[in-house]
């Protein structure tokens, strides 16, 4: 493959990777009305809950993915390459499991307030 095409492809996962990286696991949820929750309240933030989080497992991943191509196409030495990878993967595990934690705490947090 031709140098230049391997820059343009790095550069741009590296954008992308950083522009997903962006997406916060701690957001709250934002349609929560505070106070007491009604059933439909809280079943359609639990729902909402619940998305977000797979949302950030799969945004995990995509970093993760996008991380190891960076390492393949980097041109680093064999040991290098293949600490790279692990720490991409260490990063996607601790990305995973701080956006399941605000899961659990949110979960909590509703079950709480619901009548």
């Amino acid at each position: 493959m031709n140098t230049s095409i391997k820059t343009l492809l790095a550069t741009s996962a590296a954008c992308f990777s950083l522009s997903v990286l962006a997406a916060d696991p701690t957001t709250t949820l934002p349609s929560d009305p505070g106070g007491a929750l009604t059933s439909q309240e809280a079943r359609d933030l639990k729902t909402q809950n619940k998305a977000d989080y797979k949302a950030h497992k799969k945004v995990a991943e995509a970093n993760k993915d996008l991380e190891i191509a960076d390492c393949k196409t980097a041109g680093l030495g064999a040991k290098d390459e293949r600490d790279c990878k692990y720490d991409a993967k260490q990063s996607a595990k601790a990305v995973k499991k701080d956006a399941k934690e605000v899961f659990k705490d949110n979960k909590a947090g509703i079950k709480d307030r619901t009548q």
